[in-house]
């Protein structure tokens, strides 16, 4: 059995080369996978995640995942948390990453196919599963990044990627300007990106505007940081001024119950069936990656009270023979909320496509047997 390794590097490669067709392929394989997760019956066959916590504070991940084609898991390690970046260690480089993790890659006999450094891997496939619902926007020329790490790198790259001339502005909001500038400096100097002319890029600091005006003019938002505090309150999006427009979130940054990204507040009132966001919200749903997940880690949702049956899967939208036509213009111009928190298969998914795709471009190292 043919056997594949993956270094960062060669994940780097493929990933930062990906042309829109190689992107709507991994779309789709992500979208396949959710949605056997969802309408097909896979669920009951995917292992629940493990967590071991040590004294030290360092805790590892083991997310297993199956499907009828093949096994795997990722294993991942969080290093212990650092003490407060001071304000004169800004301009430093910045510190290793505090997450590293690897994904093994097996065939539904067990035999080993593939093994892959999964840090960028990880970043790029929650990025894709935003760009899911994200894809359909009516509008999105205003987006909104909190954060400046990998997951904001890959949700500015996918959205231009896939809609480039619909966007006019991005900004990002991080508490580091030297990390926000730097992020924007990567994206526009990036070769294999074409930074389109007409799309501005800004630091927050450099908008004269207040973080209320900021939110409450976005089309797009994307959360992407680990906050343990909501990153706006709830009363940006609920004065009669930010109520003039509707809007899509994807709050994939926070993964525990003690985080949140979200304000619970914003999220009650837009579940609640009398609410002022009522007319935009179909049947006060948010849309999520695996329901059972967000239950366990959304922290947001469950502080929010959030009905488990009032949490949409993407994997079932996507799965429906029949989208009413009220749950098609919610998805293209309604008000949607989508958290993720990552289950295995979509791992999965996007492994088996990188590993189809290095072996076309013929990057990475082959063993014929293992």
């Amino acid at each position: 059995m043919t056997f594949t390794v993956l270094s960062d590097d060669n994940v780097r490669q493929l990933l930062s080369e990906l042309s829109p067709s190689d992107t709507r392929q991994f779309i789709t394989a992500l979208q396949g996978g959710l949605v056997a997760y969802s309408c097909q019956d896979e669920q009951q066959y995917q292992p629940e995640r493990s967590v071991i916590s040590r004294p030290s504070g360092q805790r590892s991940l083991f997310m297993p995942a199956t499907t009828p084609q093949a096994i795997g898991v990722k294993m991942v390690g969080i290093a212990p948390p650092s003490g407060p970046t001071s304000a004169a260690s800004e301009a430093a480089p910045p510190p290793p990453p505090a997450l590293r993790s690897v994904l093994t890659l097996c065939n539904a006999a067990g035999e080993a196919i593939g093994i892959l450094n999964a840090a960028e891997l990880t970043a790029f496939r929650t990025a894709l599963g935003s760009m899911l619902l994200y894809q359909s926007r009516k509008e999105t020329a205003n987006i909104v990044v909190f954060g400046s790490g990998k997951q904001a790198q890959w949700h500015i790259r996918l959205a231009v990627m896939l809609r480039a001339k619909d966007i006019r502005k991005i900004v990002i909001v991080n508490r580091s300007r030297g990390r926000a500038q730097a992020l924007i400096a990567s994206l526009v100097k990036d070769s294999h990106l074409s930074w389109p002319s007409h799309i501005k890029t800004y630091q927050f600091e450099e908008r004269n505007e207040s973080l209320e005006d900021l939110v409450a003019d976005a089309d797009v938002i994307f959360c992407t940081t680990p906050a343990t505090e909501p990153l706006f309150r709830a009363k940006f999006l609920t004065s009669a001024s930010a109520q003039r427009k509707t809007r899509y979130i994807a709050a994939i940054g926070s993964y525990r119950l003690n985080m949140a990204e979200i304000d619970p507040e914003l999220i009650k009132i837009m579940v609640d069936p009398f609410g002022i966001f009522s007319q935009h919200v179909w049947q006060r749903h948010i849309a999520v990656d695996t329901r059972e997940g967000c239950l366990q880690e959304a922290g947001e949702l469950v502080s929010a009270g959030v009905d488990p049956g009032k949490m949409l899967e993407v994997g079932r939208i996507f799965g429906s023979q029949d989208i009413p036509s009220a749950q098609t213009e919610w998805l293209e111009e309604g008000f949607v909320l989508y958290k993720s928190v990552g289950v295995g298969v979509m791992d999965m998914a996007v492994g088996h496509q990188l590993l189809q795709l290095a072996k076309a471009k013929d990057i990475g190292t082959t063993l014929a047997t293992f």
